[in-house]
Order: C-alpha cells, then sequence, then structure tokens
C-alpha cells in the first residue's frame, strides 16, 4: 500500500530517516503520473518489505528544491545510509524498470 505523505513528514524523511524507503513524487492532474502510480502499485506485490510513499508535490516546493527535482513523476529511492543522495528516476518505462531501480539492480 502507497501511504500518502504532506510536505513536512517528507523533509522529516529526506533529513532524519535513516530508513530505506521509496517515495513517488507526483501530481494529481498528471497523465504520466497516473499510468506511474498504477504500475507502482503493480510492482507492490513484489516488493512486499519496502516502505512506499507518495507525494503530491504541487504542496511541497521546499521538497522539490531540496532534492532539486526536474520533473514529474520521480520515484525517489531513499537508501539506508543517510550519507547517500537519493537515487531518482524520471522515466517510468516499465514495472521491471521500476522494480530494478528500487531493489538498486539497474537504472
Amino acid at each position: 500500500m502507497i501511504q500518502e505523505l504532506n510536505e513536512q513528514q517528507a523533509m522529516q524523511m529526506v533529513k532524519e530517516s535513516g530508513e530505506p524507503a521509496v517515495l513517488f513524487a507526483y501530481t494529481p492532474l498528471c497523465g504520466t503520473c497516473k499510468m506511474g502510480r498504477r504500475m507502482l502499485e503493480a510492482a507492490l506485490p513484489l516488493l512486499p518489505e519496502q516502505q512506499v510513499y507518495a507525494l503530491n508535490i504541487n504542496f511541497a516546493p521546499r521538497f522539490v528544491q531540496e532534492l532539486q527535482l526536474t520533473s514529474i513523476p520521480c520515484l525517489i529511492v531513499f537508501e539506508a545510509w543517510r550519507e547517500r543522495q537519493p537515487r531518482l528516476l524520471y522515466r517510468l518505462e516499465s514495472v521491471q524498470r521500476m522494480i530494478a531501480h528500487i531493489r538498486g539492480t539497474g537504472v
């Protein structure tokens, strides 16, 4: 299940959490975002242990600036180690590509 976050929760996850997590950045009126979310939902059964969140960036300008997001949709993977930069995926071409990005086995 994808849990919706607000900007404050997303910023806290970026700055404080040491746990691995996936965040789907989107806007509600974006058709590509809707397709990406459906693909992510299709991938969830193959990623049962993964924490997955969503953030409507229309209400998260500080978050967009902090991570320097350049496009949406964006699938962001936060590693367990805070020192590492999050991995960003803008081209959500397939469920397989999304799973590989989340697992860190390919881009």
